[in-house]
C-alpha cells in the first residue's frame, strides 16, 4: 500500500513537473526567441524602452499578485477535500486581487501624469494596463494548490503560442511598439479570463460572500510574503526603471537582454521548486528531517546543472549574444553577460529558498532579507549608475544576488537546527 502511494505521489510530481516545465518553455524561453526578432524590427533602443515600460507593469502584477502564489498555495493545498473551504479562499483572492490592480491602476495613472520621464511614455504605459490587469483572474495558485498545472500549461500555452506567432505577423518596425505592448495585454486579459473560466466551469468552485474577517485574515496571511515579493521587484525589476531614468536607451537595451537571458536560463528550474511545493509543505507536516533532506536533494541537483550553465554562458557570451541578437555584439554587451552569468548560480535557489522560509513559518524573517536587499538597491543603484555607469549596476546586481542566498541559507540552517 506505502509504495502504491509513493508511486501516485511520484506520478503526480512527474506530471506537474512536465506541465510546468513545458509552461516555463513557453513563458521564457519561446519570448527569448523573440528577442532577436524584435531588436532587428525596433531596434535596440526602442527595445530598451519596451523593458523599460514592461517592468513597470510587473509592478503591478506583483502588487495584485499579493503574494498568494506563495500564500493561496499553501491554503488550497491544505484544504483541497474541502469545498466550502476552497469557494472562501478563491473568493477571497479573487475580490483582494482585483482591488488590489485597481489601487495600482490608479496610482500609475498619477504617477505616468506627474513624472516628466513617465508622461514621455504614457501611450505605452496605457496600453501595458492590460498585462497586469489581466493577472487578477488568473489563477495559477489554484491549480497549484490542487496540483493540477496541467490545464494551466495547455491555457497558457496556447495563447502564448499565438502571441509569439502574431508577434512575429504583426510587428515589423519601430513604429510598432504600441501594437506590441497592445498584444501583450490582450493575452494577458485572455489568459486571465479564460483561466478564470476554467476554475469555475471545470472545478466546481464558486464565487461566495466573503466577510469582513476573512478578507482581513488572508491580507494579514499574506502580509510578509507581499512586502518580501514587492521587494524583490525593487532589488530586481526595479533596476531596469532606474536605469530607464539614467541610461540611454541604447544602453538600457544592451543591460535588458543580459537580464532577459538571465531570467530565461535561471528560470528553469523554476517548474521544479513549483512543482515540490505542495509537496513540501506535506512532508514538513509529516517529518521535519523527511523536509531538510528533500530540499538539500533538490539543491545538489540545481547545482550540478547550473555550474555548467553558467561556464557556458561566461565563456561563451559572445557567440551567445550573436545568436540572441542577430549582430555583433559589442565589449560593453558581451561585459555585461558574462557578469550576469555569475549570478546564474545562484538565482534557481531565490525560489527555492524562500519557499522553504515560508514552510517553515519564517515569513517575516524572509521579508526582513528582501527588504534589506530592496533597501541596499533602491540607495546604491542611483548612486553606482551615477559614478560607475550600468556597469556599476549590474556588479550591484550581482552582490544582492549573493547576499540574498547567503543570509536565506544562514537563517533556514539557524531555524531548522533547533
Amino acid at each position: 500500500m506505502q509504495s502504491y502511494r509513493n508511486n501516485l505521489t511520484l506520478k503526480r510530481l512527474t506530471d506537474n513537473f512536465l506541465s510546468l516545465l513545458t509552461l516555463q518553455f513557453i513563458n521564457y524561453i519561446l519570448p527569448l526567441f523573440l528577442i532577436p526578432y524584435l531588436i532587428q524590427t525596433l531596434g535596440i533602443a526602442e527595445f530598451g524602452i519596451y523593458a523599460f515600460v514592461f517592468a513597470i507593469a510587473m509592478y503591478g502584477t506583483t502588487f495584485s499578485d499579493y503574494g498568494f502564489d506563495l500564500s493561496a498555495t499553501y491554503h488550497i493545498s491544505i484544504h483541497k477535500e474541502n469545498k466550502q473551504k476552497i469557494d472562501e479562499i478563491f473568493s477571497s483572492v479573487i475580490l483582494i486581487k482585483f482591488a488590489l490592480a485597481m489601487i495600482f491602476l490608479l496610482f500609475l495613472t498619477l504617477a505616468t501624469f506627474s513624472i516628466e520621464k513617465l508622461y514621455g511614455y504614457k501611450e505605452l504605459i496605457f496600453l501595458s494596463y492590460g498585462i497586469f490587469l489581466g493577472n487578477i483572474f488568473l489563477p495559477i495558485w489554484f491549480f497549484q494548490g490542487i496540483e493540477k498545472m496541467r490545464f494551466i500549461m495547455y491555457l497558457n500555452g496556447f495563447l502564448k503560442l499565438s502571441f509569439f506567432l502574431l508577434v512575429i505577423l504583426l510587428i515589423k518596425n519601430s513604429d510598432d511598439l504600441n501594437l506590441l505592448l497592445l498584444l501583450h495585454s490582450i493575452t494577458s486579459i485572455t489568459v486571465g479570463l479564460l483561466g478564470l473560466y476554467l476554475a469555475l466551469k471545470y472545478f466546481n468552485v464558486q464565487l461566495v460572500a466573503i466577510t469582513k474577517e476573512q478578507i482581513i485574515f488572508y491580507l494579514k496571511d499574506g502580509w510578509y510574503i507581499f512586502t518580501s515579493k514587492i521587494a524583490v521587484q525593487f532589488y530586481s525589476t526595479s533596476s531596469t526603471i532606474i536605469a530607464g531614468f539614467f541610461l540611454s536607451p541604447v544602453v538600457l537595451g544592451y543591460y535588458a537582454v543580459s537580464v532577459k537571458i538571465m531570467a530565461a536560463i535561471g528560470n528553469l528550474f523554476d517548474p521544479i521548486t513549483r512543482a515540490v511545493y505542495p509537496y513540501l509543505i506535506g512532508v514538513h507536516h509529516a517529518s521535519k528531517d523527511d523536509f531538510i533532506k528533500r530540499n538539500r536533494q533538490l539543491s545538489m541537483v540545481i547545482f550540478i546543472i547550473m555550474l555548467p550553465i553558467s561556464l557556458v554562458v561566461f565563456f561563451f557570451s559572445k557567440e551567445i549574444l550573436e545568436v540572441i541578437t542577430a549582430k555583433s555584439p559589442n565589449e560593453l554587451n558581451i561585459y555585461l553577460l558574462q557578469v550576469t552569468s555569475l549570478m546564474l548560480l545562484v538565482f534557481p535557489y531565490g525560489s527555492q529558498f524562500t519557499n522553504m522560509l515560508v514552510t517553515i513559518k519564517q515569513s517575516k524573517v524572509l521579508n526582513k532579507i528582501l527588504a534589506t536587499a530592496a533597501l541596499v538597491n533602491l540607495i546604491f543603484a542611483p548612486l553606482m549608475l551615477h559614478f560607475y555607469g550600468v556597469i556599476g549596476l549590474i556588479w550591484l546586481n550581482a552582490s544582492i544576488a549573493y547576499f540574498l542566498i547567503v543570509t536565506k541559507t544562514y537563517y533556514i540552517y539557524k531555524s531548522t537546527r533547533n
